[in-house]
Protein backbone atom coordinates (compact mmCIF):
# COMPACT_ATOMS: atom_id res chain seq x y z
CA UNK A 1 0.00 0.00 0.00
CA UNK A 2 2.76 2.12 0.89
CA UNK A 3 4.54 2.25 -2.40
CA UNK A 4 0.94 2.64 -4.16
CA UNK A 5 0.49 5.41 -2.31
CA UNK A 6 4.22 7.00 -2.78
CA UNK A 7 2.81 6.51 -6.92
CA UNK A 8 -0.48 8.17 -6.33
CA UNK A 9 0.83 11.23 -4.73
CA UNK A 10 3.44 11.33 -7.75
CA UNK A 11 0.94 11.30 -10.23
CA UNK A 12 -1.02 13.97 -8.32
CA UNK A 13 1.58 16.26 -8.04
CA UNK A 14 2.32 15.94 -12.07
CA UNK A 15 -1.14 17.19 -12.53
CA UNK A 16 -2.63 20.05 -13.94
CA UNK A 17 -6.43 19.12 -12.06
CA UNK A 18 -5.46 18.59 -8.41
CA UNK A 19 -3.61 22.06 -7.58
CA UNK A 20 -5.82 24.49 -9.67
CA UNK A 21 -9.37 21.91 -8.08
CA UNK A 22 -8.29 22.68 -4.67
CA UNK A 23 -8.09 26.56 -5.73
CA UNK A 24 -11.67 26.61 -7.49
CA UNK A 25 -12.95 25.06 -4.19
CA UNK A 26 -11.63 27.01 -2.33
CA UNK A 27 -12.60 30.41 -4.40
CA UNK A 28 -16.43 28.32 -3.54
CA UNK A 29 -16.23 28.10 -0.09
CA UNK A 30 -14.70 31.75 0.01
CA UNK A 31 -17.59 33.07 -1.95
CA UNK A 32 -20.12 31.77 -0.05
CA UNK A 33 -18.21 33.28 3.07
CA UNK A 34 -17.84 36.60 2.15
CA UNK A 35 -22.02 36.33 0.54
CA UNK A 36 -23.35 35.56 4.10
CA UNK A 37 -20.99 38.12 5.35
CA UNK A 38 -22.21 40.80 3.35
CA UNK A 39 -25.67 39.12 4.40
CA UNK A 40 -25.61 39.19 7.78
CA UNK A 41 -23.60 41.91 8.90
CA UNK A 42 -24.78 44.47 5.83
CA UNK A 43 -22.05 47.10 4.26
CA UNK A 44 -22.18 49.81 6.47
CA UNK A 45 -19.10 48.55 8.70
CA UNK A 46 -17.05 49.48 5.52
CA UNK A 47 -17.79 52.62 4.94
CA UNK A 48 -15.37 53.40 8.11
CA UNK A 49 -12.14 52.11 5.57
CA UNK A 50 -10.88 54.16 3.38
CA UNK A 51 -9.54 51.25 1.23
CA UNK A 52 -13.20 50.48 0.16
CA UNK A 53 -15.25 52.38 -1.70
CA UNK A 54 -19.33 51.51 -2.03
CA UNK A 55 -20.73 50.49 -5.48
CA UNK A 56 -23.67 50.54 -6.91
CA UNK A 57 -25.64 47.49 -8.65
CA UNK A 58 -24.72 48.36 -12.10
CA UNK A 59 -21.24 49.15 -11.07
CA UNK A 60 -20.76 46.24 -9.64
CA UNK A 61 -22.07 43.61 -12.21
CA UNK A 62 -20.11 45.61 -14.67
CA UNK A 63 -16.91 45.08 -12.49
CA UNK A 64 -17.43 41.45 -11.94
CA UNK A 65 -18.17 40.71 -15.73
CA UNK A 66 -15.27 42.59 -16.68
CA UNK A 67 -13.12 40.84 -14.27
CA UNK A 68 -14.68 37.25 -14.94
CA UNK A 69 -14.22 37.82 -18.83
CA UNK A 70 -10.64 39.06 -18.41
CA UNK A 71 -9.25 35.91 -16.15
CA UNK A 72 -11.55 33.35 -18.17
CA UNK A 73 -10.04 34.29 -21.30
CA UNK A 74 -6.42 34.46 -19.71
CA UNK A 75 -6.77 31.24 -18.25
CA UNK A 76 -7.29 30.13 -21.72
CA UNK A 77 -3.97 32.26 -23.03
CA UNK A 78 -2.00 30.29 -20.01
CA UNK A 79 -2.60 27.07 -20.50
CA UNK A 80 -2.08 27.18 -24.43
CA UNK A 81 1.34 28.95 -23.41
CA UNK A 82 2.34 26.01 -21.05
CA UNK A 83 1.52 23.33 -23.40
CA UNK A 84 3.67 24.85 -26.11
CA UNK A 85 6.61 25.49 -23.41
CA UNK A 86 6.31 22.06 -22.44
CA UNK A 87 6.17 20.84 -25.99
CA UNK A 88 9.41 22.98 -27.36
CA UNK A 89 11.21 21.40 -24.05
CA UNK A 90 10.17 17.83 -24.46
CA UNK A 91 11.38 17.66 -28.09
CA UNK A 92 14.98 19.38 -26.94
CA UNK A 93 15.56 17.98 -23.83
CA UNK A 94 13.60 14.18 -24.09
CA UNK A 95 10.33 12.69 -23.69
CA UNK A 96 10.91 11.70 -20.19
CA UNK A 97 11.64 15.37 -18.82
CA UNK A 98 7.66 15.81 -19.05
CA UNK A 99 6.88 15.27 -16.14
CA UNK A 100 9.37 17.48 -14.83
CA UNK A 101 7.11 20.23 -16.42
CA UNK A 102 4.20 19.01 -15.44
CA UNK A 103 5.50 18.98 -11.93
CA UNK A 104 6.11 22.55 -11.93
CA UNK A 105 4.38 24.42 -9.46
CA UNK A 106 4.44 27.40 -10.61
CA UNK A 107 2.26 26.64 -13.54
CA UNK A 108 -0.13 24.71 -11.83
CA UNK A 109 -0.79 27.63 -9.19
CA UNK A 110 -1.15 29.93 -12.19
CA UNK A 111 -3.78 28.28 -13.96
CA UNK A 112 -5.52 27.48 -10.28
CA UNK A 113 -5.05 31.32 -9.88
CA UNK A 114 -7.20 32.45 -13.10
CA UNK A 115 -10.08 30.02 -12.96
CA UNK A 116 -10.41 30.53 -9.38
CA UNK A 117 -11.01 33.92 -9.44
CA UNK A 118 -13.04 33.77 -12.50
CA UNK A 119 -15.10 31.64 -10.65
CA UNK A 120 -15.22 33.69 -7.22
CA UNK A 121 -16.43 36.83 -9.67
CA UNK A 122 -18.94 34.53 -11.42
CA UNK A 123 -20.96 33.07 -7.92
CA UNK A 124 -20.61 36.89 -6.49
CA UNK A 125 -21.93 38.35 -9.73
CA UNK A 126 -25.18 36.04 -9.43
CA UNK A 127 -26.28 37.78 -6.43
CA UNK A 128 -25.74 40.88 -7.05
CA UNK A 129 -29.25 42.74 -7.68
CA UNK A 130 -31.20 45.98 -7.72
CA UNK A 131 -34.52 47.01 -6.31
CA UNK A 132 -37.31 45.24 -8.53
CA UNK A 133 -40.03 46.78 -9.88
CA UNK A 134 -43.40 45.94 -8.09
CA UNK A 135 -45.59 45.85 -11.14
CA UNK A 136 -43.07 43.73 -13.00
CA UNK A 137 -42.03 41.19 -10.39
CA UNK A 138 -45.16 40.93 -8.53
CA UNK A 139 -43.21 41.27 -5.29
CA UNK A 140 -40.50 43.86 -4.17
CA UNK A 141 -36.89 43.08 -3.80
CA UNK A 142 -34.76 45.17 -1.99
CA UNK A 143 -31.21 45.97 -3.56
CA UNK A 144 -28.21 44.07 -2.72
CA UNK A 145 -24.45 44.82 -3.38
CA UNK A 146 -22.05 42.58 -1.58
CA UNK A 147 -18.90 45.04 -0.81
CA UNK A 148 -17.46 42.80 1.17
CA UNK A 149 -17.07 40.34 -1.53
CA UNK A 150 -16.92 42.94 -4.32
CA UNK A 151 -13.51 44.16 -2.33
CA UNK A 152 -12.06 40.69 -2.37
CA UNK A 153 -13.12 40.39 -5.61
CA UNK A 154 -10.58 43.32 -6.15
CA UNK A 155 -8.21 41.60 -4.44
CA UNK A 156 -8.08 38.53 -6.18
CA UNK A 157 -7.40 40.62 -9.70
CA UNK A 158 -4.75 42.29 -8.12
CA UNK A 159 -3.05 39.06 -7.19
CA UNK A 160 -4.27 37.72 -10.64
CA UNK A 161 -2.10 40.12 -12.65
CA UNK A 162 1.13 39.88 -9.93
CA UNK A 163 0.70 35.53 -11.10
CA UNK A 164 0.63 36.87 -14.77
CA UNK A 165 3.79 38.84 -14.24
CA UNK A 166 5.72 35.99 -12.56
CA UNK A 167 4.06 33.89 -14.99
CA UNK A 168 6.00 35.41 -17.84
CA UNK A 169 9.21 35.77 -16.31
CA UNK A 170 8.83 32.01 -15.07
CA UNK A 171 7.82 30.10 -18.48
CA UNK A 172 11.13 31.03 -20.56
CA UNK A 173 12.72 30.73 -17.28
CA UNK A 174 11.40 26.66 -16.82
CA UNK A 175 12.75 25.91 -19.77
CA UNK A 176 16.14 27.19 -19.67
CA UNK A 177 18.77 24.41 -20.03
CA UNK A 178 20.61 25.73 -16.50
CA UNK A 179 17.04 25.12 -14.63
CA UNK A 180 16.23 21.96 -16.28
CA UNK A 181 19.74 20.83 -15.22
CA UNK A 182 19.22 22.12 -11.66
CA UNK A 183 16.13 20.71 -11.19
CA UNK A 184 17.78 17.25 -12.03
CA UNK A 185 20.46 17.43 -9.92
CA UNK A 186 18.46 18.79 -7.12
CA UNK A 187 16.39 15.23 -7.36
CA UNK A 188 19.81 13.02 -7.44
CA UNK A 189 21.36 14.35 -4.65
CA UNK A 190 17.98 13.56 -2.76
CA UNK A 191 17.65 10.59 -3.99
CA UNK A 192 21.62 9.87 -3.10
CA UNK A 193 20.28 10.20 0.53
CA UNK A 194 18.15 7.39 -0.20
CA UNK A 195 19.37 5.13 -1.88
CA UNK A 196 17.51 1.75 -2.76
CA UNK A 197 17.47 -0.84 -1.15
CA UNK A 198 17.99 1.94 2.04
CA UNK A 199 14.23 2.09 3.14
CA UNK A 200 13.72 -1.71 3.29
CA UNK A 201 13.81 -2.71 6.83
CA UNK A 202 17.22 -2.73 9.06
CA UNK A 203 20.60 -2.76 7.59
CA UNK A 204 22.44 -6.77 8.43
CA UNK A 205 25.78 -5.69 10.30
CA UNK A 206 27.74 -8.46 8.89
CA UNK A 207 29.83 -8.08 5.77
CA UNK A 208 28.98 -11.37 4.24
CA UNK A 209 28.23 -14.08 1.47
CA UNK A 210 24.13 -15.12 0.98
CA UNK A 211 23.44 -16.39 4.44
CA UNK A 212 20.39 -18.38 2.80
CA UNK A 213 21.08 -21.26 0.37
CA UNK A 214 19.93 -21.15 -3.09
CA UNK A 215 17.99 -24.03 -2.39
CA UNK A 216 15.82 -22.75 0.66
CA UNK A 217 14.41 -20.53 -1.98
CA UNK A 218 11.38 -23.16 -2.66
CA UNK A 219 8.44 -21.11 -3.73
CA UNK A 220 8.44 -18.31 -7.04
CA UNK A 221 6.47 -15.51 -7.28
CA UNK A 222 5.72 -14.65 -10.87
CA UNK A 223 4.01 -11.34 -12.01
CA UNK A 224 0.88 -11.44 -12.72
CA UNK A 225 1.27 -8.26 -14.94
CA UNK A 226 3.53 -6.42 -17.62
CA UNK A 227 4.97 -2.86 -16.79
CA UNK A 228 7.78 -1.17 -14.52
CA UNK A 229 8.58 -1.78 -10.81
CA UNK A 230 7.93 1.42 -9.91
CA UNK A 231 8.03 0.70 -6.29
CA UNK A 232 8.65 -1.85 -3.54
CA UNK A 233 6.52 -1.44 -0.56
CA UNK A 234 8.83 -2.39 2.54
CA UNK A 235 6.46 -2.55 5.06
CA UNK A 236 3.97 -5.29 3.17
CA UNK A 237 7.37 -7.22 2.72
CA UNK A 238 8.59 -7.18 5.80
CA UNK A 239 4.60 -8.18 7.66
CA UNK A 240 4.66 -11.02 5.31
CA UNK A 241 8.31 -12.06 6.30
CA UNK A 242 7.79 -11.64 9.83
CA UNK A 243 4.26 -13.39 9.57
CA UNK A 244 5.41 -16.48 7.98
CA UNK A 245 9.10 -16.24 9.41
CA UNK A 246 10.56 -16.64 5.86
CA UNK A 247 12.87 -14.87 3.74
CA UNK A 248 11.74 -13.13 0.38
CA UNK A 249 14.79 -12.50 -1.99
CA UNK A 250 13.83 -9.92 -4.49
CA UNK A 251 15.07 -10.27 -8.43
CA UNK A 252 13.67 -7.12 -9.38
CA UNK A 253 14.43 -3.49 -8.36
CA UNK A 254 12.85 -0.17 -9.21
CA UNK A 255 13.13 0.79 -13.10
CA UNK A 256 13.46 -2.38 -13.94
CA UNK A 257 10.59 -3.75 -16.44
CA UNK A 258 8.88 -6.50 -15.90
CA UNK A 259 7.07 -9.53 -18.11
CA UNK A 260 3.62 -10.91 -17.31
CA UNK A 261 4.86 -14.65 -15.48
CA UNK A 262 8.50 -13.08 -14.88
CA UNK A 263 9.54 -14.17 -11.30
CA UNK A 264 10.08 -11.07 -9.27
CA UNK A 265 10.71 -12.74 -5.72
CA UNK A 266 11.23 -16.10 -4.20
CA UNK A 267 10.58 -16.91 -0.76
CA UNK A 268 11.78 -19.78 1.72
CA UNK A 269 9.68 -22.89 2.56
CA UNK A 270 6.49 -21.65 4.01
CA UNK A 271 3.66 -23.56 5.29
CA UNK A 272 0.71 -24.07 3.72
CA UNK A 273 1.91 -22.02 0.44
CA UNK A 274 -0.92 -21.03 -1.86
CA UNK A 275 -2.27 -18.55 -3.97
CA UNK A 276 -2.58 -15.84 -0.91
CA UNK A 277 0.67 -15.83 -0.33
CA UNK A 278 1.76 -15.08 -4.17
CA UNK A 279 -1.38 -12.17 -3.75
CA UNK A 280 0.56 -10.69 -0.18
CA UNK A 281 4.06 -10.66 -1.90
CA UNK A 282 2.67 -9.37 -5.04
CA UNK A 283 1.40 -6.43 -2.92
CA UNK A 284 4.54 -5.51 -2.12
CA UNK A 285 5.75 -4.28 -5.63
CA UNK A 286 3.77 -1.68 -7.47
CA UNK A 287 3.92 -2.24 -11.29
CA UNK A 288 3.00 0.49 -13.81
CA UNK A 289 3.53 1.34 -17.66
CA UNK A 290 6.41 4.02 -17.19
CA UNK A 291 9.09 4.81 -14.44
CA UNK A 292 9.23 6.93 -12.31
CA UNK A 293 11.92 8.19 -9.93
CA UNK A 294 10.10 7.70 -6.99
CA UNK A 295 12.32 5.23 -5.60
CA UNK A 296 14.51 4.90 -8.92
CA UNK A 297 17.82 6.96 -8.82
CA UNK A 298 18.89 5.48 -12.21
CA UNK A 299 15.61 7.06 -14.02
CA UNK A 300 17.21 10.32 -12.61
CA UNK A 301 20.48 9.69 -14.05
CA UNK A 302 19.27 8.43 -17.81
CA UNK A 303 17.58 12.10 -17.73
CA UNK A 304 21.26 13.79 -17.66
CA UNK A 305 22.21 11.34 -20.39
CA UNK A 306 19.59 11.70 -22.63
CA UNK A 307 19.68 15.54 -22.40
CA UNK A 308 23.81 14.84 -23.17
CA UNK A 309 23.45 12.68 -26.26
CA UNK A 310 20.22 14.60 -28.04
CA UNK A 311 22.93 17.73 -27.17
CA UNK A 312 25.39 16.27 -29.06
CA UNK A 313 23.35 14.47 -32.28
CA UNK A 314 23.94 15.65 -34.81
CA UNK A 315 20.44 17.57 -35.67
CA UNK A 316 21.18 19.59 -32.34
CA UNK A 317 25.07 20.06 -32.48
CA UNK A 318 24.86 21.39 -29.15
CA UNK A 319 28.08 20.48 -27.00
CA UNK A 320 27.78 22.86 -24.08
CA UNK A 321 24.67 21.71 -23.12
CA UNK A 322 26.26 18.15 -22.75
CA UNK A 323 28.91 19.57 -20.78
CA UNK A 324 26.75 21.09 -18.18
CA UNK A 325 25.62 17.82 -18.01
CA UNK A 326 28.79 16.44 -17.36
CA UNK A 327 29.58 18.80 -14.66
CA UNK A 328 26.15 17.49 -13.11
CA UNK A 329 26.97 14.03 -13.41
CA UNK A 330 30.69 14.51 -12.00
CA UNK A 331 29.03 15.97 -9.22
CA UNK A 332 26.77 13.18 -8.54
CA UNK A 333 30.01 11.20 -8.61
CA UNK A 334 31.72 13.01 -5.61
CA UNK A 335 28.48 12.58 -4.02
CA UNK A 336 28.66 8.86 -4.31
CA UNK A 337 32.06 8.57 -3.16
CA UNK A 338 31.48 9.89 -0.33
CA UNK A 339 28.41 7.81 0.95
CA UNK A 340 28.31 3.82 1.55
CA UNK A 341 26.02 2.08 -0.38
CA UNK A 342 23.25 -0.27 1.45
CA UNK A 343 23.77 -3.61 1.73
CA UNK A 344 20.90 -6.21 0.04
CA UNK A 345 20.66 -8.08 3.63
CA UNK A 346 18.06 -6.02 5.27
CA UNK A 347 16.12 -7.57 8.54
CA UNK A 348 13.65 -6.85 10.96
CA UNK A 349 13.27 -5.27 14.22
CA UNK A 350 14.70 -7.82 15.58
CA UNK A 351 17.87 -8.27 13.38
CA UNK A 352 16.39 -11.37 11.83
CA UNK A 353 17.02 -11.64 7.90
CA UNK A 354 13.87 -11.02 6.03
CA UNK A 355 14.70 -9.50 2.85
CA UNK A 356 17.29 -9.94 0.33
CA UNK A 357 17.43 -7.38 -2.57
CA UNK A 358 19.10 -6.84 -5.80
CA UNK A 359 22.38 -5.95 -5.50
CA UNK A 360 23.18 -2.00 -6.08
CA UNK A 361 26.93 -1.46 -7.17
CA UNK A 362 29.18 1.42 -7.77
CA UNK A 363 29.59 -0.05 -11.49
CA UNK A 364 26.11 0.16 -11.72
CA UNK A 365 26.42 3.93 -11.26
CA UNK A 366 29.10 4.45 -13.34
CA UNK A 367 27.67 2.13 -16.34
CA UNK A 368 24.38 4.13 -16.13
CA UNK A 369 26.13 8.16 -16.02
CA UNK A 370 29.39 7.42 -18.08
CA UNK A 371 29.60 4.22 -20.20
CA UNK A 372 26.07 5.17 -21.64
CA UNK A 373 27.94 8.51 -22.72
CA UNK A 374 31.49 7.80 -24.21
CA UNK A 375 29.51 6.88 -27.50
CA UNK A 376 28.62 9.87 -28.35
CA UNK A 377 31.06 11.75 -26.16
CA UNK A 378 34.04 10.54 -28.12
CA UNK A 379 32.23 11.77 -31.72
CA UNK A 380 32.80 15.29 -30.23
CA UNK A 381 36.58 16.65 -29.65
CA UNK A 382 35.11 19.28 -27.52
CA UNK A 383 33.02 17.04 -25.33
CA UNK A 384 35.74 14.21 -25.12
CA UNK A 385 38.30 16.78 -23.79
CA UNK A 386 35.93 18.47 -21.33
CA UNK A 387 34.59 14.93 -20.21
CA UNK A 388 38.15 13.87 -19.86
CA UNK A 389 38.62 16.90 -17.50
CA UNK A 390 36.04 16.52 -15.66
CA UNK A 391 36.32 12.87 -14.71
CA UNK A 392 39.90 13.44 -13.31
CA UNK A 393 38.55 16.38 -11.42
CA UNK A 394 36.03 14.01 -9.73
CA UNK A 395 38.85 11.64 -9.28
CA UNK A 396 40.88 14.01 -7.25
CA UNK A 397 38.16 14.62 -4.80
CA UNK A 398 36.47 11.83 -4.95
CA UNK A 399 38.22 9.38 -1.80
CA UNK A 400 36.70 5.78 -2.83
CA UNK A 401 39.42 3.83 -4.33
CA UNK A 402 36.80 1.08 -6.22
CA UNK A 403 34.86 4.41 -8.07
CA UNK A 404 37.86 6.01 -8.93
CA UNK A 405 39.19 2.71 -11.03
CA UNK A 406 35.78 2.71 -12.86
CA UNK A 407 35.97 5.95 -13.70
CA UNK A 408 39.77 5.66 -14.76
CA UNK A 409 38.83 2.97 -17.44
CA UNK A 410 35.95 5.46 -19.10
CA UNK A 411 38.65 7.57 -19.48
CA UNK A 412 41.04 5.31 -20.72
CA UNK A 413 38.39 3.78 -23.03
CA UNK A 414 37.78 7.40 -24.40
CA UNK A 415 40.96 8.49 -24.95
CA UNK A 416 41.83 5.27 -27.44
CA UNK A 417 38.72 5.78 -29.01
CA UNK A 418 40.11 9.11 -29.61
CA UNK A 419 43.70 8.45 -30.56
CA UNK A 420 42.22 5.78 -32.76
CA UNK A 421 40.01 7.85 -34.85
CA UNK A 422 42.93 10.82 -35.29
Amino acid sequence: MKAYLQQLIYRVKGSYWFIPSLMVFSAIVLSQLTIWIDRTLGNSWLQDYWFTSMNQPDGARALLATVAGSMITVAGVTFSLTILAVSHATSHFGPRLLDNFMRDRGNQITLGTFVATFLYCLLVLRVVRGEAVPESWDLTVEAFVPQLSLFVSLILTIASVGELIYFIHHVPDSIHVSTVLRRLATDMSGKFDELYPETLGIALNEDRDDPVLAKDFLHTVPSSVTGYLQGIDEDELMSFAEEHQAVVRLKKRPGDFVCRSEIIAEVTRTEGWGEDHLDQVRRGFTIGFSRTPTQDVFFILNEFVEVATRALSPGVNDPFTAMQCIDWLSDGLVQLSQRQLPTRYRTDDNEELRIITTEVTRADFVDAMLWQLIPYVRDDRNASQYFVASMKRAIEISNCKTLNELIEETIQTLEESSDREE
